[in-house]
């Protein structure tokens, strides 16, 4: 498993992007996140962050799933921004979805494809 890291080409300052690649678990998932703490990589400027899962293995049920939302919810930096969530399987993208309609203090939405996630991003701050 591996995470790369990118700030978005057109908005820089306000999208960070996280490309998951290989198999991805919970433990991937939340060091990924104490790593951009730590990192001071999410500062005011930054609105959202995009999660690509096009083509990883997420290896989570729903006993992960509570595990990861419970960490989020815990962590005040991770609520003031938007997670998008890019999937390109139904098995994926049923955890981005739950997120969205069960978790209402986490701004979570799922998404196919980079432009939507985006927009969705930066709808209220251009």
């Amino acid at each position: 498993m591996s995470i790369v890291y990118e700030k978005h080409n057109a908005y820089p300052e306000s999208i960070l992007i996280r490309n998951f690649i290989g198999k991805v678990s919970v433990k991937d998932i939340i060091d990924s996140w104490e790593y951009l703490h730590d990192n001071k990589l999410i500062d005011k400027k930054i609105k959202g962050v995009i999660n690509n899962l096009s083509g990883c293995e997420l290896i989570m049920d729903m006993e992960h799933f509570k595990t990861l939302i419970d960490y989020l919810k815990k962590q005040d930096y991770i609520k003031k921004i938007k997670l998008a969530v890019i999937s390109d399987t139904p098995k994926t993208i049923i955890f981005p979805f739950l997120g969205e309609e069960k978790e209402r203090e986490l701004k979570i939405k799922p998404f196919s494809t980079m432009e939507a996630a985006v927009n969705w991003i930066l709808m209220g701050f251009l």
